[in-house]
């Protein structure tokens, strides 16, 4: 039985920051389990190539949620990434941390010592920060992950001074004091290139001969347990062989919202009355996958006039490939942007505040699409798109077999309680009045969704008909120290010894905005806390640690 000190499971974004951390102890052996493979694309690359990546098979797991009770039964599109660097290898790149008052509401919620005071410096020990002027109060310069200002189309300019005459401040670093106001998005980029946590931490790691066995093309079938304490995990390699291996120290799942919980639930941890269900052996009762939170959002959809949009680059093939030289020689124009340009942070106009902190992130893109699955259309436009900072709806993940080759059941409930509903309503009445202000009616040529919104029953079909995830959902192993806790404070799983949590899963609910900063934070933060020997002391870095 191969034997290494740690065994991470998951080579995503923070199982790429786990292993490089903790391989970086000279003479710590790491395994590192990775159900998808390394590829070399140069869509990998690219930041515009997230909208090829996110319809490719090869590079994710093609979930789909069950059909969701509100959406009138849709099943809704929820890709996770399945290769080297896992969903930030395929993400939108928009690099935002949240506010400050959700990691607050994370410490009311039980998860003690994840304070925004507390995870403040684990933010700024993972960025390169390449935007000058940058608070260092709030920033890092020193960081492997590179965080930087695209280039803005005249579009999302024209948004950006939309929003300020409807009243609304600029904010040039929503990573910063206040993250109210819009601006610009920050975006995980350097040199025009994306910078994937493979890329930021598992490669150079690797090439530094640190001692990291990386298994590629292999799914971690269950957990090994004696005595609740996890020991190691059987695999299934390429070959369709299994194998056992085992941990010294510990074993640390950073296999993601879906799949971590689902690994807890084939070993036994989990619902028992649903564990029974399939005639899993009841090994410990832990509401595992029952937290699941994430972002659904709402759209407008234009077509433009005056301005060039990335439909009319995809479209015509001279400005296509004008924008391929572009990008190869300066690695800047059309393929050289994240998903969403332009962010707006704002409270609904009348709300009664329920939660410190913004009430709606707006996003805007460079494009006029229907959803991200079927692609770009021949039609010159742009999207921007609300959803609620906090949503109340909770979901659940649940076994759909026996095997980890049986795709979960994936209940988001998105809508599952009204009052997001007439929230996203009225965020959408909040976009109309942007589209109304002078600098956005200049370049609107016509609204294309949604075709009707004359009544809120209008917007409520709409939403219904056509509101998507955003990408960032979380929850389903979280962080606290009530019943309703997978993991404890120094993300240990409730009742044993030798297995750890760090991924999105841990999180208590939804931050503001995107995820993948606040999943590369847990990631550093429980690598310290591992290396520490540890119980979550304090904010401060380890001595000594990588």
């Amino acid at each position: 039985m191969p034997e290494f000190d740690y065994i991470v499971a998951g080579a995503g974004s923070a199982g790429c920051v786990l292993a490089a951390r903790l391989a970086a102890r000279p003479g710590t052996r790491v395994a590192l389990i990775e159900a998808g493979k390394r590829l070399r694309s140069p869509w990998l690359r690219i930041p515009l190539g997230f909208g090829r990546l996110v319809r490719n098979e090869r590079v994710l797991w093609p979930y789909r949620t069950a059909p969701e009770p509100a959406l009138g039964g849709r099943q809704v599109a929820f890709p996770r990434g399945k290769l080297l660097g896992g969903s930030g290898s395929i993400n939108g790149l928009v690099f935002l941390r949240g506010a400050p008052s959700d990691y607050d509401a994370w410490e009311v919620a039980g998860a003690t010592g994840w304070s925004y005071r507390d995870v403040l410096p684990w933010f700024r020990k993972l960025e390169h920060h390449l935007v000058a002027g940058a608070d260092p109060e709030f920033h890092g310069e020193d960081g492997p992950v590179s965080v930087s200002q695209i280039t803005p189309s005249p579009a999302a300019r024209a948004f950006v001074a939309a929003a300020m005459e409807a009243g609304y401040p600029r904010n040039d670093d929503f990573n910063g004091a206040s993250p109210y106001g819009v601006g610009f998005a920050p975006a995980n980029v350097k040199g025009g290139q994306r910078i994937s946590p493979a890329d930021a931490y598992l490669l150079p790691t690797l090439k530094s001969g640190a001692d990291i066995t990386l298994f590629l093309s292999t799914t971690v079938e269950r957990l090994e347990i004696a005595d609740k304490r996890v020991t190691g995990v059987l695999v299934r390699r390429p070959d369709g062989s299994t194998m056992e291996l085992s941990a010294r120290r510990e074993t640390i799942l950073a296999t993601g919202v879906v799949n971590t919980p689902q690994i807890l639930m084939l070993s036994g941890i989990g619902p028992a009355a649903h564990l029974s269900d399939f005639g899993i052996p009841v090994v410990q009762h832990l509401p595992v996958g029952e937290g699941l939170q994430d972002h659904a959002l709402a759209r407008l959809s234009f077509r433009s006039r005056n301005v060039v949009t990335l439909n009319r680059v995809v479209a015509n093939p001279l400005r296509g490939s004008m924008a391929g030289l572009q990008y190869l020689l300066r690695r800047s124009g059309p393929l050289s942007v994240a998903a969403s340009e332009a962010v707006l942070m704002a409270d609904l106009p009348g709300s009664v505040k329920k939660h410190a902190g913004p009430d709606v992130l707006i996003q805007f893109a460079n494009f006029l699409i229907e959803n991200y699955q079927r692609g770009l259309g021949p039609e010159d436009g742009f999207v921007y798109s609300v959803c609620l900072c906090r949503p109340e709806s909770r979901g659940r993940v649940l076994l759909g077999g026996h095997s980890i080759a049986d795709a979960p059941i994936i209940e988001a409930n998105y809508f599952g309680v009204e009052e997001d509903m007439e929230r996203t309503v009225a965020g959408l009445r909040l976009l109309e009045n942007l589209a109304h202000q002078p600098s956005l009616a200049r370049i609107i040529e016509r609204r294309v969704l949604p075709v009707q919104m004359e009544s809120d029953d209008d917007l409520r079909a709409h939403i219904r008909e056509t509101a998507t995830t955003v990408f960032h959902p979380c929850g389903t192993c979280p962080i606290g120290t009530d019943s309703k806790a997978v993991v404890t404070p120094d993300l240990r799983l409730r009742g044993f010894e030798g297995l750890r949590i760090a991924d999105a899963s841990v999180m208590p609910s939804v931050p503001s905005t995107n995820i993948h900063a606040a999943t590369i934070m847990i990631a550093e933060r429980a690598a310290n806390m591992i290396q520490a020997g540890s119980a979550l002391a304090s904010s401060g870095l380890v001595i000594g640690a990588a």
